[in-house]
C-alpha cells in the first residue's frame, strides 16, 4: 500500500485514526443520548467515535467554494441516497444550477466483495460537450468503488471534463491512483478516517441505523454487550 503522502491528489481538513467504530452524525442526536452511547461497553473494548455532520458540512462548503471559483463549466453529481445529506446541508449544492442525481447502489453479501451498480448521468444526452468539470459529491468514500464505477460508465460521455470527488468522510485509500480513486484528478474529504494499521475504519451513519432496523439490529448485536440499550439510545 502506498504511503499517505504519496496520494498527492488527495486533500482533507481533519483526520481520525482509531481502532474503534465511527458513527456519522448525519441526523440530530441529543447530547444525552450521545453520552449514553459512548458509555456503552463494546465487545472488543474499543471506543465509539462520533463525526459531526455540522463541522463536516462547514469544511466541505469551504472546499466546494474553492472549486466553484477555480473550475469552469461544473456539473455537480449526487450518487445514491447517502449524498442527499451533504447536498441538503450545503448552500452551494442547493443553489448551484448545474446539478443532477444518479442512481447508485451498493450490495453487500457476507463473505463476498461488494457489488456496485450505477446509472448513466444525464441519460437524455449522448455526449455532454459543455461540461469541463464533473464533481461527484457523496457522504462517505469507502473503497472508492462507487465513484470509480460512475467514472467508468460515464467518462466517455464527458470528453472535455476532468473528474473531482468530494465527500464528508473518506477512508484511507487503497487504490494506486494519486487521488485515491481511479479516474479522478483530485479527491477532497472533510475528514479522513482509518485504523492504526492503515486499514479502513468501520463507518455507520445515524440515518441508516435509524431507518433500517435489520442493519441496526445486526450492528448492535455484533458490537455491543447490551444491544437493546444501543438501539434505544440511537433513536433519541
Amino acid at each position: 500500500m502506498k504511503k499517505l503522502e504519496e496520494y498527492t491528489g488527495l486533500s482533507y481538513s481533519s483526520s481520525v485514526i482509531t481502532d474503534g467504530r465511527i458513527i456519522l452524525a448525519d441526523e440530530d442526536i441529543s447530547e444525552v443520548a450521545r453520552d449514553d452511547l459512548k458509555r456503552l461497553k463494546t465487545k472488543n473494548g474499543q471506543e465509539l467515535v462520533f463525526l459531526e455532520g455540522e463541522q463536516l458540512t462547514v469544511d466541505l462548503e469551504r472546499a466546494l467554494g474553492n472549486v466553484t471559483q477555480k473550475e469552469e463549466n461544473i456539473l455537480f453529481v449526487f450518487p445514491g441516497n447517502g449524498s442527499n445529506y451533504p447536498r441538503r446541508l450545503s448552500r452551494i449544492c442547493r443553489e448551484y444550477r448545474e446539478v443532477t442525481s444518479v442512481i447508485a447502489k451498493r450490495i453487500c453479501e457476507p463473505g463476498a466483495d461488494p457489488v456496485v451498480t450505477v446509472d448513466v448521468i444525464l441519460p437524455k444526452m449522448f455526449l455532454v460537450m459543455g461540461v469541463k468539470t464533473v464533481v461527484v459529491v457523496d457522504d462517505v468514500i469507502s473503497s472508492g468503488l462507487t465513484m470509480h464505477k460512475l467514472y467508468q460508465r460515464n467518462a466517455w460521455r464527458f470528453p472535455q471534463a476532468k473528474w473531482l470527488g468530494m465527500a464528508w468522510v473518506a477512508q484511507i485509500p487503497q487504490a494506486k491512483a494519486k487521488s485515491g480513486v481511479n479516474g479522478y484528478s483530485s479527491v477532497y474529504a472533510s475528514c479522513l478516517v482509518g485504523k492504526t494499521n492503515g486499514q479502513r475504519a468501520p463507518v455507520n451513519s445515524i440515518s441508516t441505523l435509524r431507518k433500517d432496523p435489520e442493519i441496526a439490529s445486526s450492528y448492535a448485536n455484533k458490537h455491543f454487550s447490551d444491544p437493546n440499550a444501543f438501539l434505544h439510545h440511537i433513536s433519541r
